[in-house]
């Protein structure tokens, strides 16, 4: 049950409990939406077919921190949780591990493109 003001000058004390949309209609059925909807598994297709994991210190190896991997992917927290954790475990499925970094001692994902 959820609760709502009767007016919003109104203390927050003094709300009234508001009925759920399943209580007034008990036959519509509520969507769920979770994180993983919001996963867009054509960007990780993407970033496997453009790169091949390797180590820090291979030739032409590109750092994939936190931050960058964020922006490759587009995946800000939200109000259902942060969407990167999902976008590295897909990419660990297909080989792309977390490492730490020698410079920087961050967790990156390092990678090269392919050719």
């Amino acid at each position: 049950m959820t609760k709502k003001r009767k007016n919003k000058n109104q203390d927050w004390d003094d709300w009234e409990d508001a009925p759920d949309v399943q209580e007034l209609q008990p036959d519509v059925e509520v969507a769920k939406v979770s994180l993983r909807d919001f996963i867009v598994q054509e960007k990780v297709s993407a970033f496997v077919n453009g790169y091949v994991p390797c180590n820090e210190g291979d030739d032409g190896y590109e750092q994939f921190d936190d931050a960058r991997l964020r922006e490759v992917f587009k995946a800000y927290v939200c109000g259902l949780g942060d969407p990167l954790k999902l976008y590295i475990e897909d990419l660990q499925l297909a080989g792309f591990r977390m490492q730490c970094s020698i410079a920087t001692g961050e967790p990156c994902v390092f990678a090269r493109r392919r050719r």
